[in-house]
């Protein structure tokens, strides 16, 4: 029986290691799904700027309301930072009437039609939101959406945006 107990911990604690998504300084995952175009979106693509990873679905009353947001932030960001709005699982219509509603948006918009991406990120819910430094490491998350949260992402970001040090690290060396 001890050793029955024992394997059952064992496997538990092993499958809440896998589950875990990646922790404050880790490396964030590279692939974002693909985008408008069809093409791969990645992190590398966006290396040296701040990134803003959200991922969605269509049925999320919060994530409505989350993506004009974050749509707003990269309009007056400009090239500082790019918002990559990642769509998981929505059904091939869904995901259309949504593209053509967000048609205007000046924010990434790429799709994660299985899930996968969302599962590297250890998502469990909607919307979810990741910050990515300069070097692609991951600098926050924030689970949910509530206006109240806005004020301390635009702190996060800003604090990512003045750090001289990460700045230079991410410039091209020539």
């Amino acid at each position: 029986m001890r050793r029955y107990l024992l394997a059952l911990v064992l496997f538990a604690v092993a499958c809440a290691a896998q589950a875990a998504g990646p922790a404050i300084g880790d490396a964030a995952p590279g692939a974002l799904g693909k985008g408008r175009d069809g093409k791969p979106v990645t992190l590398e693509q966006y290396r040296g700027k701040i990134v803003v990873v959200t991922f969605w679905a269509s049925w999320c009353t919060y994530c409505l309301k989350e993506l004009p947001v974050l749509d707003s932030l990269q309009r007056h960001a400009g090239n500082l930072l790019q918002v990559v709005a990642v769509n998981v699982k929505d059904t091939p219509e869904d995901y259309r009437v949504m593209m053509r509603q967000m048609k205007s948006y000046a924010l990434l918009q790429s799709r994660d039609a299985d899930g996968g991406i969302a599962d590297r990120y250890d998502v469990k819910g909607y919307p979810s939101l990741w910050i990515v430094d300069r070097q692609g490491r991951v600098a926050a998350h924030h689970a949910g959406y509530g206006e109240g949260m806005l004020d301390t992402i635009i702190d996060e970001i800003n604090a990512l945006l003045r750090d001289p040090v990460a700045a230079a690290e991410a410039a091209p060396q020539h």
